[in-house]
């Protein structure tokens, strides 16, 4: 691969992960970094790591209903995180709960717009605004990002402070500055809500934060496998979710496996959704519909006999949206992985491209060994309790709240 081949492919990442300006800036400081010897400004540009920690001043209730801010990132309309986040305010709203969103970060999102995306997921009455430095009292904080837990922590009108946490962040960077700021935020004591047993054991083990585990769950309603299209006679399909911006999705990795499928089966089709490639980087032919809005997935994964689905942090909510719409799905081992999918609900391989490809074939090429696993991850999916995971939610608010630094509570 030549310098300014991989150097373009760095720029667009920038700009799908931070925006076109953000993302531009930041290509532009590294370019400048690496090339021209320049030296960032780095009290200017990582200052609000130096805030001074602020602790809880507020008296923790006892009993009813509570007053939560939340600290998040500009609302997206495909964010599979943003989306539970949202799910648990919406359920917490209904048994009486009360909640202020504060939108955090540089981009330029106006509340109204980001109002009008959280509608977009559910009927949530809760205020939306833009931080602008301080937020109303409340008894529970929430940092739902690295960066956001760095707000929270110099925020002291509150009663606890909280960690929405659905992957280990650090593994996003590389061992440097970065890896070890977002480290640092799991050692303050907030009490962590977090996606799946695999990140509360970390969290656990590694920084002894405490926390509830919950489940992963998916929208019944949208997710079944009724109605499935069917393919013309002998045509086989595999999707894959592409997204080569996120490093922990295995692109290149997926990539490879798929050339090694497609050449031992030519007639295979290909659907690369989670966003928007061109053809010409691919090296077999392949369906491309891009970021696919919410509403519209399942008739992709009814679509297809098998998906693969990487994942090099925690996992990805697809695969259990997948089991639900009968879609058979393959991904990589390991211990991120393994705490949710097993032999018996999916086809999984050692992450090399050779052995995922012969984990995807085998389900193509075996009709009753698809079967099994199909009917085995529905029945799996099926046991997910959208309820009782939200009630968890609940419960983890209260248990933090129980467990405060704080010695002063309402009678």
């Amino acid at each position: 691969m030549s310098w300014r081949h991989s150097y373009s492919d760095r720029i667009w990442q920038a700009v799908s992960r931070h925006g076109l300006i953000d993302g531009l800036q930041d290509s532009l400081a590294r370019w400048a970094r690496q090339r021209m010897r320049l030296v960032p400004d780095v009290v200017e540009e990582y200052d609000w790591i130096l805030a001074a920690d602020r602790p809880e001043r507020l008296p923790v209730p006892d009993h009813g209903p509570l007053k939560i801010v939340w600290l998040v990132a500009p609302i997206e309309e495909t964010s599979g995180g943003q989306l539970g986040m949202l799910r648990a305010i919406y359920h917490l709203e209904q048994w009486g709960h009360q909640h202020r969103i504060y939108i955090v970060g540089r981009n330029p999102q106006t509340a109204q717009q980001a109002n009008e995306i959280v509608r977009s997921y559910y009927p949530i009455t809760a205020r939306v605004e833009r931080f602008e430095g301080a937020v109303a009292d409340s008894d529970a904080l929430v940092a739902t990002l690295w960066s956001t837990a760095y707000l929270a922590r110099a925020i002291s009108n509150t009663a606890r402070k909280f960690y929405f946490v659905q992957d280990l962040e650090y593994l996003f960077h590389p061992q440097g500055s970065l890896y070890e700021f977002v480290k640092e935020t799991y050692r303050w004591g907030f009490y962590g809500i977090v996606l799946g047993e695999w990140i509360a054991r970390v969290l656990q083990q590694e920084f002894c934060m405490r926390s509830t585990a919950l489940g992963f769950i998916y929208d019944r309603e949208l997710h079944s496998p009724s109605r499935r299209p069917r393919l013309p006679p002998g045509r086989k399909r595999v999707l894959f979710y592409a997204r080569p911006a996120t490093e922990r999705r295995g692109f290149e990795l997926g990539v490879l496996a798929l050339s090694l499928v497609a050449q031992k089966m030519p007639d295979v089709e290909f659907v690369l959704l989670g966003a928007p490639l061109r053809s010409s980087q691919l090296p077999f032919r392949a369906i491309l519909p891009g970021a696919v809005p919410r509403k519209e997935l399942p008739e992709w994964y009814r679509s297809c006999a098998a998906a693969l689905v990487l994942s090099h942090t925690n996992l990805s909510l697809l695969p259990l949206e997948l089991m639900a719409c009968g879609c058979a799905v393959v991904s990589n081992r390991g211990p991120n992985v393994d705490w949710l999918l097993t032999d018996q609900i999916a086809q999984l391989a050692d992450p090399n491209p050779t052995d995922l490809a012969r984990a995807i074939l085998a389900l193509l090429e075996d009709e009753a060994l698809r079967q099994r696993k199909v009917a085995a991850a529905m029945s799996f999916a099926q046991r997910s309790d959208e309820h009782r995971e939200m009630r968890k939610v609940e419960a983890a608010f209260y248990e933090g709240l129980k467990n405060s630094k704080s010695s002063v509570s309402l009678g």
